[in-house]
């Protein structure tokens, strides 16, 4: 049996407590590493997100901001129209040209109860009947 001085052991054990201290603290960075990476790549895609959302509210600003959009607005929200057109206003819940005559001798609007009020006020503007 060969016999290894103490110095050598004590070189030879230094040498394999600083490689494992090298090795801990490489595999500790290469870990932090990867979670960095994915970090950055988790706000590369939040940031593409926020690009793509960015780009939709740009086209809605766009949009709002054209002509024909505050005119389809000014129409159908406050009913307002162009000096050279006419607004026609159409009922599809009443049933036109028929007879607003009773035949009972009663007044034409009607009072009855089964009659709704609707259909009353229709009448009662000569757009439609009780049936």
């Amino acid at each position: 049996m060969i016999k290894i001085p103490l110095f050598a052991k004590l070189i030879l054990l230094v040498l394999v407590i600083g490689t494992g201290v090298v090795l801990s603290s490489g595999w500790k960075e290469m870990e932090r590493s990867k979670r960095i990476e994915a970090e950055v790549e988790a706000l590369r895609q939040e940031a593409d997100t926020i690009r793509g959302e960015n780009r939709t509210i740009g086209e809605k600003i766009s949009f709002f901001s054209t002509g024909s959009f505050e005119e389809r607005e000014a129409k159908e929200k406050l009913g307002m129209k162009k000096q050279d057109e006419e607004a026609v206003v159409l009922d599809t819940g009443v049933v036109l040209g028929a007879d607003t005559s009773d035949t009972s001798g009663n007044d034409p609007i009607g009072t009855s109860a089964d009659v709704p009020n609707y259909r009353k006020w229709a009448v009662y503007f000569g757009v439609g009947t009780y049936r």
